[in-house]
């Protein structure tokens, strides 16, 4: 023992005496101390991770701008502070440095069209964590894993069928009468109609009433533009939500009623899906569940439904609970309402701005015979010309038009056009505005040509319809979107002659938002069509 207290003496000395213990005894004297070595051991680790960045990383030998190459702020910057902005200097990056830049520590961006469907119609190229987990952890479309992305789409692929939606069109013409109606109160008025917030009514509008079980109704309010401004606020701070971490998982702890007082449209939209999703819960029962078809469930039912026959079944059960529900419904919600809302605007906007679709597209229309004083879906969706429209509309302004980052899988990624491999587990990157306008893939692209999509070279050109993406994670309501894109573009363009209200031209440049957002909502001026 006495042998044990005489080395513990001998420890404390020689800690005493050494140039550690002298130091902190200096921190404690001087607090300026403590400072100057936090800020070293910082100054320490960028010194090493920049040498890192540029020499060691496996992306080291792929060319980019220094900034990028060493850290992610400048991808923050234009993406988070000047709100989206970074595909214009990724153009300029690859004018500068060829097809592949390295446009941050851990991720090259490809301007190379052939590459694309070997990349998003690969299942093995799994979408980037830090890209997707938005908050929303559970909802399908934040799924990283391919296996549970695969086993919700499968429990969810009924209600988005063909059959389901072709079963829908009794409630997409009685939600677009609500629309028509809107639009008559204006021209009655002779104002300009605010066209893009009835379209984010119109479709949040249907996604609420089929596929959550109660319609929120939001065309019907008397303060339905501002109801509609919430509504698009979804991805409104995206980036930010990206690029600090820290901002999702604090809204996610946040009390509601504290949200609420923030924003408070916007959290009753989320209190909406989530009181849903509780009643759904609470009066769930198999056997009238099993007596529905699958156009008469709702999302929730649907996944109650298909886990409680797992569990019947004696096959393992996927844990499902009321916050499952909810984020399922909160990004089905988001997902069917902004992109549709987008896509009609901009293909509103597009008839109203080339003037030489008009003529064509309506003869056209006026071929189509009605029923029950309709214009038929399954009619207009063999009409050439305004599939051709359609087409074209999603081509010359793409639903997303920058990135969607994937993980490179074992093996790498080999790159002809510059003869390298990208190594596995880094990211990469292809966008849509890069191969809508790539005149290899579409000769004349700045021409608006609907035609290009029904001559004899238009098959080919269906592969490269990209507003949904590819492979298995394309989107599941790409069948519904065109849906209303037939019905509600045909039906106003027969029903109203359309102008562009002053400065539409300018407010239609977008922001990218995930989703090519407008800097300002689409204004028209209408006059209704005589028979």
């Amino acid at each position: 023992m006495a042998s044990y207290y005489s080395n513990v003496t001998m420890v404390k000395h020689a800690w005493s005496q050494s140039d550690v213990a002298t130091y902190l005894q200096q921190v404690r004297e001087n607090p300026k101390a403590l400072i100057w070595l936090v800020l070293a051991a910082y100054a320490t680790y960028w010194a090493f991770t920049i040498i890192y960045n540029l020499t060691l990383h496996p992306l080291a030998h792929f060319p980019g701008p220094f900034f990028c190459r060493i850290s992610n702020l400048p991808q923050c910057y234009y993406e988070a502070i000047l709100n989206g902005q970074f595909m214009p200097e990724i153009d300029k990056y690859h004018e500068k440095y060829g097809p592949v830049v390295r446009i941050n520590p851990n991720e090259v961006h490809i301007k190379d069209s052939s590459m694309y469907h070997a990349v998003y119609k690969n299942p093995a190229f799994t979408k980037d964590p830090g890209s997707y987990a938005l908050g929303v952890s559970q909802g399908m479309a934040f799924t990283i894993s391919i296996d549970q992305h695969k086993e919700k789409r499968r429990t969810l692929n009924p209600c988005f069928s063909k059959l389901c939606v072709s079963n829908m069109e009794d409630t997409l013409y009685n939600e677009l009468g609500k629309v028509v109606s809107k639009i008559k109160e204006y021209e009655r008025k002779g104002e300009q109609v605010p066209i893009a917030e009835l379209l984010y009514c119109y479709t949040a509008d249907i996604i609420s009433s089929h596929f959550l079980g109660q319609n929120l109704n939001l065309i019907a309010a008397a303060n339905f533009i501002e109801r509609s401004a919430e509504m698009q606020s979804f991805t409104k701070g995206i980036w930010m939500a990206v690029h600090f971490s820290f901002i999702r998982y604090i809204l996610v702890a946040t009390p509601r009623w504290m949200l609420a007082y923030l924003s408070g449209t916007f959290v009753d939209v989320i209190w909406f899906v989530e009181r849903l999703a509780q009643a759904a819960i609470k009066k769930f029962d198999l056997e009238k569940a099993l007596q529905k078809k699958a156009y008469e469930e709702t999302i929730f039912d649907r996944m109650l439904c298909d886990n409680a026959r797992r569990e019947e079944k004696g096959r393992k059960a996927r844990p499902l609970n009321f916050r499952e529900l909810a984020d399922e419904g909160t990004g089905i919600l988001n997902a069917g309402t902004e992109p549709s809302a987008i896509m009609l605007c901009y293909a509103t906007y597009f008839f109203s701005l080339f003037s030489h679709v008009q003529k064509p597209l309506l003869d056209e229309l006026a071929s189509v015979e009605l029923q029950d004083g309709r214009l038929p879906l399954r009619k207009l969706e063999a009409l050439p010309y305004l599939t051709g429209f359609i087409k074209e509309s999603l081509r010359y302004m793409p639903l997303i038009p920058g990135r969607l980052p994937r993980v490179v899988p074992n093996g790498g990624l080999y790159v002809p056009a510059v003869n390298k491999t990208i190594p596995e587990g880094c990211v990469v990157g292809l966008s849509q505005l890069h191969i809508s306008f790539d005149p290899e893939v579409f000769p004349s692209p700045h021409e608006f040509k609907p035609e290009r999509w029904f001559a004899e070279s238009g098959k080919d050109l269906d592969h490269w319809v990209l507003a949904f993406s590819k492979g298995r994670t394309d989107c599941i309501g790409k069948t519904l979107a065109y849906a209303e894109m037939y019905l509600v573009l045909a039906n106003l363009f027969t029903g109203f002659d359309m102008e562009l209200a002053p400065g539409s031209r300018e407010g239609m440049e977008w922001d990218d938002r995930v989703v090519a957002h407008s800097k300002q909502n689409l204004r028209i001026l209408v006059k209704s069509r005589t028979a």
